[in-house]
């Protein structure tokens, strides 16, 4: 296997920055082709082998999936390969613009044009494609995808309006409980910026601390450490605490997390917080006053909620924020790209999709996920009052009114807690087996939700009808769609997508979960927790 991985080294040189997307789909059909040739006839086993010092080969990781067939499956596939190769590309790319100093406000913030034209050009390939599918469900209501792409968290206005219902929901919590509340920044140590600023000016000088082989990505992950390391010692000392934080980069593209959290022992939370922020090269200059800062919330001067608002819209879409301002406090103007205006969100997009960076996070409250399910549920289907009054009340306050909003904070204190940590309701999925461009896979599937409650029995005999504790479901309301026209092609046969019941003996088909990423995604990042549904919030 040496000697295989030997013959191929020379062709396994990175790919060049300026590469064309065609080079990246050639370059994944010969590796393709190379893999399924030096596979052909060999046990799973021995193709794991070879999909491995492929993978190694061209340091793409392996697949992270549990089957060895579907794992092969996918190193011989092209596609597997294009998307790989293109992720990678992107982010070496980059990477070398940072190293460069060519990524900070005195060029171009956040991203470079290139990479921002790379996005642009991707997104309004998606949204073509989109646009000319057309879909029909069993109740004959027909869409495009991107019409149902915008009723989801795809929509950025969407997206924005649901993070805000949370977070006034997280402070009504934290009001009933007299939690105090503290914003918080935690950014990371010097060797991860490329360039430093130089005193007051719009100007930037070489940093000669930074290490050239640390990427943004790396940075996350040094945040997400630390961040993991705060969690456990605040765990164990008992502090309670929820909140919300949001990543957002540096000029640099250097990310740094701001945050709100709300918190039995403001005090011991900054303190901790301040011990993990600062245990990694925490003498170095300007350390102390940088890395890891906080600022108390004052009710009587305004709501909690205000003080990190401005973070979370212009990280989405700019909305009502104004003058787009570095966190060291330097305005970024849009810029041109041609015809084309580049936004400073359009950059803070880029930067996010490029590195893959989740920008916000809620911690220590209820699952989104839940409330997206329960958005789903008829109110035919809910349980009596003396089953499950849980599942009622969640469900009451997910739901969007004409009278009244939908209410983050009625929901959590229908999950149980000071914010809804206790999880009295969870989403129900169904083990369901899928054929796919791989073969067929055991997925989870999401059919409604579920919680511990009570339902009556007939005993029989003398003991009649009793209550006992059982595990009440609830189902969702999902569509069957077909495909009806994609690009004035003839209509398909009917599938089961993300959003539908399943077919009687429970799989689909390739095209449903490319039509369900479409439909759910719109190729935007999101948030983990939820599918499709808007939230109306």
């Amino acid at each position: 296997m040496k000697a295989f991985a030997d013959e191929h080294a020379p062709e396994a040189a990175a790919i060049r920055p300026d590469a064309g997307d065609w080079e990246i789909v050639e370059k994944a059909r010969r590796i393709a082709a190379d893999v399924q040739l030096a596979t052909h006839g060999l046990e799973v086993g021995d193709a794991l082998v070879v999909a491995r010092s492929r993978c190694a080969l061209y340091a793409v990781a392996m697949p992270d999936i549990d089957d060895e067939d579907g794992q092969v499956a996918r190193v011989r596939c092209e596609l597997w390969w294009r998307r790989r190769l293109r992720t990678q590309h992107a982010r070496g790319a980059e990477a070398s613009s940072v190293r460069l100093q060519l990524v900070h406000y005195g060029a171009d913030p956040y991203a470079s044009r290139e990479a921002v034209a790379r996005r642009m050009g991707q997104n309004a390939r998606n949204r073509l494609m989109l646009q000319s599918v057309i879909v029909e469900n069993e109740e004959g209501y027909r869409a495009s995808l991107a019409e149902l792409a915008d009723k989801g968290t795809a929509n950025k206005a969407i997206r924005r309006g649901e993070l805000m219902t949370r977070l006034r929901g997280c402070e009504d919590l934290a009001v009933d409980a007299k939690f105090d509340a503290v914003m918080f920044t935690l950014t990371c140590p010097s060797r991860f910026h490329a360039v430093r600023q130089l005193g007051k000016q719009v100007r930037c000088i070489p940093n000669k601390r930074y290490d050239p082989t640390l990427t943004p990505r790396d940075a996350q992950a040094y945040l997400r450490r630390v961040w993991a390391r705060i969690r456990a010692e605040l765990a164990r000392l008992g502090v309670r605490y929820f909140g919300m934080r949001v990543a957002e980069p540096h000029h640099d593209a250097t990310p740094h997390w701001h945050g709100l959290a709300f918190s039995s022992d403001v005090a011991a939370f900054e303190r901790v917080m301040r011990k993990h922020g600062l245990k990694d090269s925490g003498d170095e200059r300007g350390a102390r006053e940088r890395r890891v800062k906080f600022e108390r919330i004052d009710r009587a001067r305004g709501s909690a909620v205000g003080y990190i608002a401005k973070y979370i819209a212009k990280n989405i879409d700019g909305a009502h924020v104004g003058d787009h301002k570095t966190s060291e406090g330097f305005t970024v103007a849009p810029d041109l790209l041609g015809d084309l205006e580049i936004t400073p969100s359009q950059r803070v997009e880029t930067w996010a999709a490029t590195w893959g960076i989740r920008q916000f996070q809620q911690f220590g409250g209820a699952p989104v996920g839940v409330w997206r399910e329960l958005r789903r549920v008829k109110e035919e289907d809910l349980p009596r009052e003396d089953e499950s009054q849980a599942v009622r009340d969640a469900w009451a306050a997910a739901q969007k009114t004409a009278e009244r909003p939908a209410d983050w904070a009625a929901y959590c204190r229908a999950m149980g807690g000071v914010a809804g940590e206790a999880r009295a309701v969870c989403v129900k999925r169904v083990p369901t087996i899928r054929e796919g461009r791989y073969g067929a896979a055991r997925v989870l599937v999401p059919h409604g939700v579920a919680a511990r409650g009570l339902a009556t029995v007939d005993m029989g005999g003398i003991d009649g009808i009793v209550s006992r504790e059982t595990e009440i479901f609830v189902p969702s309301t999902r569509h069957e769609w077909r495909v009806v026209s994609r690009s004035g092609a003839a209509a398909s046969t009917r599938t089961c997508v993300n959003n539908c019941t399943e077919g009687t003996d429970g799989r689909g088909t390739r095209g449903n979960r490319a039509i369900s990423r479409a439909a759910v995604r719109g190729d935007q990042p999101r948030e983990r927790g939820g599918g499709g549904s808007p939230p109306h919030a």
